[in-house]
């Protein structure tokens, strides 16, 4: 029997690029009610609500200071990576974390440079798309970039349903963008040894089918104090292809 603390405490969740804050709420804040007083949905850079100031590049990880001194955290790839970035800058901070498919930062500063280019490519190609809200014909073309986005091998070649685009959709790509050139990979530091003697329990989650992030499961499992759990049949949005699984995993580890 898996024994419940009382409601106390706060949880912050971060979504996936290309997504927002709404995006995990029907998965997650059913389960996670009983064992918080406060659960935040939060939009990451770049994406929903959250603008980006690249003059002053950590202001998102100072707001979530606020928050409270201790909190935990569930975060899936670019939230994840936000999430151990903040762990990173405010040691002590957060009490457990949960993150799924994140990367902990190149470790060559070549290859940390040809991700910044990469990424700033890519960010060119959204800041040239015209953009208009929602899913009529005016913004085809951001829809067939979500679409194409989605359909790569690292996400098993998923397709989206007509409300996963709308609430995509919702985000500007110029300020997709923006996410890109200061919050992207290429912008995060190695957290690998930032890491190392963190006092923070971690739980990492990586899908069966997910083989990039393999090798980055291998690397948490170095860190002292983290869990390292494979999801089976899942790629890279564990959450999507198996949420009964990681929700099971991520509610035993945080209560």
């Amino acid at each position: 029997m898996v024994q419940t603390r009382a409601p106390d405490g706060d949880l912050v969740c971060l979504h996936g690029f290309t997504q927002n804050r709404f995006a995990m709420i029907n998965d997650l804040v059913a389960p996670f009610a009983a064992h918080y007083r406060r659960i935040w949905f939060v939009d990451c850079p770049g994406h929903g609500a959250t603008t980006v100031d690249s003059r002053t590049p950590h202001s998102f990880f100072d707001a979530l200071c606020a928050i409270g001194p201790h909190f935990d955290i569930f975060g899936y790839s670019m939230g994840g990576r936000l999430g151990l970035w903040l762990l990173s800058l405010y040691p002590g901070l957060i009490t457990n974390a949960v993150i799924a498919s994140a990367h902990l930062g190149l470790e060559t500063p070549e290859a940390q440079a040809a991700r910044r280019a990469s990424d700033g490519q890519l960010a060119d190609r959204l800041e040239h798309l015209p953009y208009s809200p929602g899913l009529g014909q005016q913004n085809q073309e951001f829809i067939a970039f979500l679409e194409e986005w989605n359909q790569a091998p690292l996400f098993g070649g998923r397709s989206l349903t007509n409300s996963e685009l709308r609430l995509r959709a919702s985000n500007h790509p110029d300020a997709l963008a923006s996410a890109l050139r200061t919050y992207g990979t290429g912008e995060q530091p190695n957290l690998t040894s930032l890491l190392s003697e963190t006092k923070t329990r971690l739980l990492y989650l990586y899908g069966e089918h997910d083989t990039v992030y393999r090798a980055m499961a291998e690397r948490a499992r170095g860190l002292g104090t983290c869990e390292v759990r494979m999801i089976d049949r899942g790629a890279h949005d564990v959450l999507h292809d198996q949420p009964s699984a990681v929700v099971q995993l991520a509610t035993q580890f945080l209560s």
